[in-house]
Formats: structure tokens, C-alpha cells, sequence
């Protein structure tokens, strides 16, 4: 038996918070989600690498991008997940974190959103209307009987395409990108010029490079706006649906892109990046094994990723200009915001309010300078007169309880009969759904042959 004695509990802690060991191959493999949202949200400017000719075509494949997303703990576990989608189905950028309905105002065709670009627009405009600022709330909200501000219960935005040919705009969170990335590289540096080990300087500026060329893949703009141009004017609406009070209507021209097709476009894979990310990959790799093999000055390290990683999840969540997702919008005229606000309980609807035809002939009273519209009703049909089959394919989508019954579908009488009688009861229509007891179907023709009651 040994007669050495176990080395003190207190010591044991001193010495791990001294130099802190075998917990930054650890660190290296938490946050890989957050680091492809940063990109996602960072990619855009894009710089030409060559001059191009004056008979020469533009074409998208020669330039690279420009992302400072910081070398970060997320960085390994990043790769190693984009490795496996890019060699799956091709992607890079992650599925969108808002879910949004995208409609076309023009037929009200409704199709779920794929894109980032989308969601994070809609998030943005939506935190920006809660924070009530004055650009986007230029008239205060019409007062109750108590003097209170009434609440408001749908908003319609409509914007429409200022620029179509503008770059993506660069803001505060992408410079801020690069001077976190500066800082580290000067943090890394200290262990090298006062005790003269340059391996956390290694570590960091591989990791740096590592990090900028994994987010300069042309693959990122391909994916991130993969739209087309429209060769007629659309109007497409924004929203959460049902439930929610903000919507956005953009109003595109010929030869804008085609805010439709976003939703649901996907990119095909380049044919560089699959290799290219195997290679970043396997250099991440190596870079964990060097990161396991620091023995000393590791806090330095840990200071290193615990800035990158508060880069990348500020870049991966702040609020950000649409200007900077590729949206370069102005308000549309004559009319750009809509707003029904909750009707006074203590004053009510008023009993001889007439009904809206869309032929002139009953029209509503004028509205007040700022917009009063009650409720969501009214900023339908607000909407609908600001341009035709805005307010018109939002109803269903407001109010979806209207079930009626339609024959069409059907093929078989028995089935007419069923189902007539089946909306007949969940309306309640009592007497008609006792005359259709009493007298049989209400009428259908004769039977198909072969069609037999049930």
C-alpha cells in the first residue's frame, strides 16, 4: 500500500479553478445551433473576387461573402451537424423559428413558410410594433369611455418594394462581429507576449479562420435568398393567422422578386460544397484534439469562447432592419397601416351601422383622421378597399369557424344527403333540419345507378 496521502478536496478545487482542465473539448460541443443561426443571420455582403469585363455577363458564382461570426464553443458541434444536412438534403440554412402563413392576395391561395428570411422579417416587424415606436404607430389609439388607449385587435401593414436591385444592408450587429473577433485575438496574444506560449493565439486565429471560411460558402446566399423575379404584379400577405393581431401585406411590381416562391423555394447544392465542407470539418476535428491537449493558461481560452459564443447568440437573436434580410420596403400609397381596435363595451357597435357593398351603393361613414376601425371586421374591409383581395382572402383565415356545404366533392347522392344533413345540425337550422327530416332530401335528381341508400 501506498503511504501517500489523497490530495485535499479544497486543493483539488483551487488548482481546477486556476487552470481549468479537461472541460474545453467539452465546451467545444454545445452550441452548434446557435452558430448556424448567427450565420443565418450575418450572411449577406457579398464582394467580387475579379474584375468583371464590359462584355462579359454578371454571374452570381464569383464572389465571396463577408461574416463575422465569431470563433466560438458552438463551432465543432456546428460542422459536424451542417457535414451531415449538407450531405442529406443540401442545406445550410436551419428552418425557420416563426411560423408564418404566406398568402397570395390574389387568389387567397395559403401555403406554409420555409424560409428565414420570411419568419425572421415578420418576428422583427412584429417586436417592432409591440415596442410602439413612432415611425411604426404614427397616430395614438382612439380612447374608450374611460379614457383609456383601446386595444388593438388587427393591424394591416402594407408595404411595398422600394428597391429590388440593392444589396443587403450591413448594421451595428455585423461590425460589432468584427470587433468581438479582434478582441479575441488580442486576449489570445496576452499568453504569448508575457509568458511566450503562443497556443492560444494558434488556437484562436484557427479557429477564427476556420469559423470566417465556413460562413463565406456561396451556398449561404443561394439558400438564403433563392427567389425569382415576377414577370407580373403580386400582392403577398404575411401573418401568424388566426389569434394574432399584426399582418403584413408587400406589394410587389414586375421584375421584383417573387416573395410567393421564397417561401417555399430550396437551393440545390453547389457543386463545391460538400467537399469543402468534409475539409472544414476534418480541420475542426483537429482543432478539438489540439484544444484537448492545452495543458496551461487555459482561461485565456475560455475568455476567448465565452466572448464568441455572446457574439453568436446575440447575432442569432437581435432585431435587426428588413433592409438587412434582403426586404428593402417603403410604406405603400395612399394607404399604408390599417387598424381595428376593440370595440367600447360601454358604447357598443352602433344598431344601424349599414352593410358594405363593394358596388358603392352602401358605403360606411367616413373613418376619422387617425384610422379609427372597429374591430377585425372593420379592418377587412378597410383593407379590401385599399386593394382589392386583401381583406377578401383574410376572412377565412380570421374567420375560419364558417363552414358551409358544398356539394361538389361529393359523388353519390347518399353522400349529398348525409353531409347536407350534417351541416344542417351543426348550424342549427332547426326548421330547415326538421323539413329535411320530414320531407326526404332536399332534392338531388335521381339516384346514380348502383347507388344504394344507406
Amino acid at each position: 500500500m501506498s503511504d501517500e496521502e489523497p490530495t485535499p478536496l479544497t486543493t483539488i478545487l483551487l488548482n481546477q479553478w486556476r487552470n481549468p482542465g479537461d472541460i474545453l473539448s467539452l465546451l467545444l460541443l454545445i452550441g452548434g445551433e446557435v452558430v448556424q443561426k448567427a450565420i443565418a443571420q450575418l450572411v449577406g455582403l457579398r464582394v467580387p473576387h475579379r474584375r468583371k469585363l464590359h462584355n462579359e455577363k454578371e454571374d452570381n458564382d464569383y464572389f465571396f461573402t463577408l461574416t463575422p461570426v465569431a470563433f466560438s464553443f458552438g463551432w465543432v458541434a456546428y460542422a459536424f451537424n451542417s457535414l451531415m444536412a449538407v450531405f442529406g438534403n443540401g442545406n445550410l440554412m436551419p428552418e425557420p423559428d416563426t411560423q408564418i402563413m404566406v398568402i397570395n392576395a390574389a387568389n387567397g391561395y395559403v401555403r406554409d413558410n420555409s424560409s428565414w428570411v420570411l419568419g425572421r422579417f415578420l418576428r422583427d416587424y412584429e417586436i417592432g410594433l409591440e415596442k410602439k415606436t413612432k415611425d411604426l404607430w404614427p397616430d395614438p389609439a382612439p380612447l374608450d369611455s374611460s379614457n383609456n388607449p383601446r386595444n388593438v385587435s388587427l393591424r394591416i401593414d402594407i408595404l411595398e418594394v422600394a428597391s429590388s436591385i440593392d444589396p443587403p444592408a450591413v448594421d451595428t450587429t455585423w461590425y460589432v462581429g468584427w470587433v468581438v473577433i479582434v478582441i479575441q485575438l488580442g486576449i489570445a496574444a496576452i499568453p504569448w507576449g508575457l509568458w511566450g506560449d503562443w497556443v492560444i493565439f494558434l488556437v484562436c486565429s484557427a479557429g477564427t479562420l476556420f469559423s470566417l471560411l465556413s460562413s463565406s460558402l456561396p451556398q449561404w446566399i443561394s439558400e438564403k435568398w433563392a427567389w425569382r423575379r415576377l414577370w407580373k404584379p403580386k400582392t403577398i400577405i404575411l401573418t401568424r393567422g388566426n389569434g394574432n393581431r399584426y399582418a403584413v401585406a408587400l406589394v410587389c411590381r414586375a421584375g421584383d422578386p417573387d416573395i410567393e416562391a421564397l417561401a417555399s423555394a430550396r437551393a440545390e447544392a453547389r457543386p463545391g460544397t460538400r467537399p469543402l465542407f468534409l475539409v472544414l470539418t476534418t480541420l475542426w476535428m483537429l482543432l478539438l484534439i489540439t484544444v484537448s491537449g492545452v495543458e496551461d493558461h487555459r482561461w485565456f481560452l475560455i475568455a476567448v469562447g465565452g466572448i464568441g459564443m455572446l457574439q453568436n447568440m446575440w447575432a442569432a437573436s437581435c432585431v435587426r432592419h428588413s433592409s438587412t434580410l434582403g426586404l428593402h420596403l417603403k410604406p405603400y400609397h395612399p394607404r399604408s397601416i390599417v387598424v381595428g381596435y376593440q370595440t367600447d363595451r360601454a358604447v357598443g357597435r352602433p344598431p344601424d351601422e349599414p352593410r358594405v357593398s363593394m358596388t358603392g351603393e352602401e358605403e360606411l361613414p367616413p373613418q376619422k383622421p387617425n384610422n379609427e376601425v372597429s374591430d377585425v371586421m372593420g379592418a377587412l374591409i378597410e383593407a379590401e378597399k385599399v386593394i382589392p383581395g386583401l381583406g377578401a382572402c383574410l376572412v377565412p383565415i380570421f374567420f375560419p369557424g364558417n363552414l358551409t356545404y358544398d356539394e361538389a366533392p361529393l359523388y353519390y347522392n347518399r353522400e349529398k344527403n348525409f353531409w347536407e344533413l350534417a351541416h344542417l345540425t351543426m348550424k342549427g337550422r332547426r326548421k330547415e333540419h326538421a323539413k329535411f327530416i320530414a320531407g326526404g332530401p332536399s332534392g338531388h335528381g335521381k339516384e346514380r345507378e348502383g347507388d344504394k341508400a344507406v
